[in-house]
């Protein structure tokens, strides 16, 4: 193959901020996900729940917007909380006009997962300094920005 270079490839991983970021991304998972284990949640469940507690009667495309995902994804992902009674969704047709909020379960829930979630936080500031956690959490917002689509 012309212009192929297998050798070229082996920085790729070291210097692409895409492959970083994913992996990042799986530790960061992994690493919430040992933590609310003992709640029953994952780190995906208590992102949604905070995105549904945040924002009185988020429709389901609204919070699928401000997550970057798919809204069919994201309404299988509330089906599973409503089964739970920590979500409830109402109103409107589709997903568009679905209205979600926290049950009183939900937020029974939240109550506790938020503590969990500061802990932790604490816990990776500890072991990263304040300081370099704030920072890296400024430059990955900025990354998030820079990889946008230009429209």
């Amino acid at each position: 193959m012309s212009g192929f270079d297998p050798e070229s490839l082996q920085d790729v991983e070291a210097e692409c901020p895409g492959f970083q970021a994913r992996a990042t991304a799986r530790a960061l998972t992994r690493y919430y996900n040992a933590r609310f284990k003992p709640l029953g949640l994952t780190a995906e469940q208590f992102s949604l729940l905070v995105g549904i507690g945040a924002t009185e009667d988020v429709t389901l495309v609204d919070l699928a917007n401000r997550a970057g995902v798919d809204p069919t994804t994201l309404s299988r992902n509330v089906k599973n909380l409503e089964s739970r009674d920590l979500v409830s969704a109402e109103g409107g047709r589709g997903r568009a006009g679905k209205r979600l909020a926290l049950t009183r379960s939900g937020r029974r829930l939240m109550a506790e997962a938020f503590q969990v979630w500061k802990s932790a936080k604490t816990e990776l500031a500890r072991r990263m300094g304040t300081e370099k956690l704030g920072t890296a959490r400024q430059a990955m917002a900025e990354l998030g920005k820079a990889a946008e689509p230009v429209l």
